[in-house]
């Protein structure tokens, strides 16, 4: 039988049915031939399929990977999934957004009508009944969503993989298996939409609680990726003072009003929520899945009611993600767990445009799953630090599973990357990212410009060249 490196080199997609915690015991030296081989296979397969990728090596003049930093001048920036005009959306240009979307994906897009098309709903809509993709879209907290080419099955690799995480969290078969022993799910959100936290917790859902009879929901409605949009672009201009600057279409003003009428009635809405959840599920396990600054709102509106210690032990929190921005007190993640009745949160690092989740261990660092290629890039050169010692720099990588599009992103993360030479405290082998991670549009004031290797040039000429495809 082929062993656990064996079946990552010849398909990275195998790591589904490896056994997971198993896959942070390979060596280093593994770990590379991991990352080369399946650098070199995904290339060679997407490069021609993929028009920006296809752009972007021709500018770059790489032919093929024949070492691991050869990827880097190949990564794109993140704001690559955004980097549509604003114009297409404020006059309804589905043609050249979908047109934009075609260069990201080796799905072919360009038979999709989209001409009846007045919202990105039915945009998204469209796509996902003509194509083998399930589109998703960022949060848009920086004013702009970003639009990401998922397909259908990637949405199921990827919470079998976070079910595979649970389960082995701390060593084989150490937590529970939600697959196999289904768990209600308690979601303080909207019960569906096309943003990407939303996909995760409908596949969710299905594969850890057997479907949405076994749920309950903030709001029982669907997220709208245009009221989405809009709150994301108010959210900016009233930070900047332009909020009579914005340019909004008339069919959406009813949108904003429907945003800040279900706004004024969130309290109301909390409270029954909660009503629900207890009357439910009360004093049972649970499954969680939210990001932080989401559930400290959800435990003042507790306490607001006089509602504690909620559900039992052995329930299941997934989080991570940071506090966006958001400035919480000292003790508020102790005030979450009072809320919830429950302490035992599986912690990830992780993003809206990578399907992999990093766990963290006793020690607090997150782990980089073995097929995922990880970069820290020195933020002023945009060249590969050395994989050796303890790296301080912006975080870059190389997602090995998604086969549809290309998985290499420069992030906007400042992070520090250890684990190459020695093993974390906890046990596990492989590279690691310390658990202090910082948004370099933070550290700089609001600005992020990223330096690339390579030739910069060449990137600027792949962002024009998908915008004017």
């Amino acid at each position: 039988m082929p062993s656990i490196v064996e079946r990552l080199i010849e398909d990275p997609l195998n790591f589904v049915e490896c056994d997971y915690y198993d896959c942070f015991q390979i060596s280093c030296a593994d770990i590379e031939q991991i990352h080369l081989e399946g650098a070199k296979k995904r290339f060679d397969q997407l490069r021609d399929s993929i028009p920006i990728l296809r752009k972007l090596a021709s500018e770059q003049r790489i032919e093929s990977i024949e070492q691991i930093n050869d990827l880097v001048p190949l990564l794109f920036p993140h704001t690559v999934y955004k980097s549509y005009p604003f114009s297409y959306l404020e006059k309804n240009r589905f043609d050249k957004l979908t047109r934009w979307f075609n260069t990201l994906t080796a799905e072919d897009l360009s038979q999709l009508d989209v001409s009846s098309c007045t919202s990105i709903d039915c945009w998204i809509k469209v796509i996902e009944k003509g194509t083998g993709l399930k589109p998703c879209h960022t949060s848009g907290t920086t004013g702009k969503l970003s639009f990401l080419p998922r397909s259908h099955d990637q949405w199921y690799t990827q919470i079998n993989l976070i079910g595979n995480m649970i389960r082995d969290w701390h060593g084989k078969n150490s937590g529970p298996d939600l697959k196999k022993n289904h768990l209600p799910y308690v979601q303080p959100h909207y019960k569906s939409g096309s943003a990407a936290l939303l996909r995760g917790s409908q596949t969710q859902i299905e594969v850890f609680s057997g479907g949405a009879d076994n749920a309950v929901y903030l709001y029982p409605e669907s997220l709208s990726a245009d009221v989405a949009s809009l709150a994301g672009r108010i959210r900016v201009a009233e930070s900047r003072g332009e909020l009579g600057l914005l340019r909004i279409q008339p069919e959406l003003l009813a949108r904003r009003d429907e945003m800040v009428e279900r706004e004024r009635q969130r309290p109301e809405r909390m409270k029954e929520f909660l009503q629900e959840a207890i009357a439910r599920f009360g004093g049972k396990p649970i499954v969680l899945s939210s990001v932080w600054p989401i559930l400290f709102d959800a435990a003042q509106d507790g306490f607001a009611n006089g509602v504690s210690q909620v559900f039992a032990p052995g329930s299941v929190l997934i989080s991570g993600g940071g506090l966006k921005g958001r400035d919480l007190p000292d003790d508020w993640r102790s005030q979450i767990f009072e809320f919830l009745g429950f302490d035992q949160a599986y912690e990830v690092y992780s993003m809206s445009e990578m399907m992999l989740l990093f766990p963290s261990c006793t020690e607090k660092n997150y782990h980089v799953p073995p097929v995922l290629v990880p970069f820290c890039l020195d933020p002023e050169t945009g060249e590969a630090l050395p994989r050796t010692g303890r790296q301080t720099g912006r975080f870059a990588y190389l997602d090995l599973l998604p086969d549809n599009y290309w998985g290499g992103l420069v992030t906007g993360d400042e992070v520090t990357m250890s684990g190459w030479d020695e093993p974390c405290g906890c046990g596990r082998a492989g590279p690691y990212v310390d658990h202090e991670i910082r948004r370099y549009s933070q550290k700089e004031g609001g600005d992020d410009k990223i330096n690339c290797a390579g030739t910069p040039e060449a990137q600027q000429r792949a962002i024009n060249f998908i915008v004017n495809s």
